[in-house]
């Protein structure tokens, strides 16, 4: 369970600075730093529980430090407002970001499993971002509703993409995760297809079921309705990926 949660504050970190690029900078240095602080903490917490762990890959350990490092003179930068340094520490970030996600498949990694792991990152990332930007309305009242646009277009894009990944998952070669999930839908007892089937309904259909909503709201500038369902939207979102995580660690599942 320890790789389980691991990956989830990996994507979930790496996920959150990802849409930082996407955020104009009226938002406000605080709003930077505060994504930017979220990522360490969660990144501290995926690397002290993989260093416990014990039997990790050094490249691992190593390039997830050294995006937790970039992640903490990125805030720094923000704080003391270093804007040349800005675009270069936020980029290496997200290097050093991808550079953990792969080292975590180990060598030789499939392509499939790497897909797998950055649109995991991109939505938990969109979610989260969309969620906190929503709230920064009441901080920065002449904030563009363009910025919550702008991350409502790429939650749908991250969710768009994760479903895409997913289906070519379930319907691949080896039919991962499929026969389980048969076997629960024809009324049979199987603990990973009653896995599969919350993974799909709470990670995929749920917030597709929302985008909708989310969309129209943004439209008539109602961003405190927006915000209210970027909260389900979120609970929704890590509550799909953290199931995914332990399909694809417990049953060797990758969705």
């Amino acid at each position: 369970m320890t790789f389980v949660f691991f990956l989830f504050l990996l994507h979930g970190s790496l996920g959150l600075m990802a849409v930082l690029p996407v955020v104009p900078d009226r938002a406000g240095a605080k709003f930077f730093k505060f994504c930017a602080a979220s990522a360490a903490f969660m990144t501290t917490a995926g690397w002290w529980l993989l260093w416990r762990r014990g039997g990790a890959s050094p490249v691992l350990l190593w390039t997830t430090g050294a995006f937790l490092a970039l992640t903490v003179l990125y805030n720094r930068a923000r704080h003391f407002d270093w804007r040349p340094a800005l675009p270069p520490l936020l980029w290496a970030a997200l290097g050093t970001g991808i550079a953990a996600v792969v080292a975590a498949e180990g060598p030789g990694a499939r392509a499939m499993l790497v897909a797998t792991d950055l649109t995991s990152a991109l939505l938990l990332g969109a979610a989260a971002g969309a969620m906190i930007l929503g709230h920064w309305y009441l901080v920065v009242l002449d904030l563009p509703i363009t910025a919550l646009r702008r991350l409502t277009v790429m939650l749908v894009l991250a969710l768009i993409l994760r479903t895409i990944v997913v289906a070519a998952v379930m319907a691949g070669p080896a039919h991962a995760g499929l026969e389980p999930a048969r076997s629960v839908a024809a009324g049979l007892w199987s603990p990973d297809g009653v896995f599969v089937w919350m993974r799909l309904l709470f990670g995929i259909a749920g917030p597709l079921s929302l985008v909708w909503f989310i969309w129209k709201t943004v439209e008539i500038r109602s961003t405190q309705s927006a915000t209210g369902i970027l909260y389900v939207q979120l609970f929704l979102v890590m509550a799909g990926e953290l199931l995914a995580k332990y399909l694809r660690v417990a049953a060797g599942i990758p969705l």
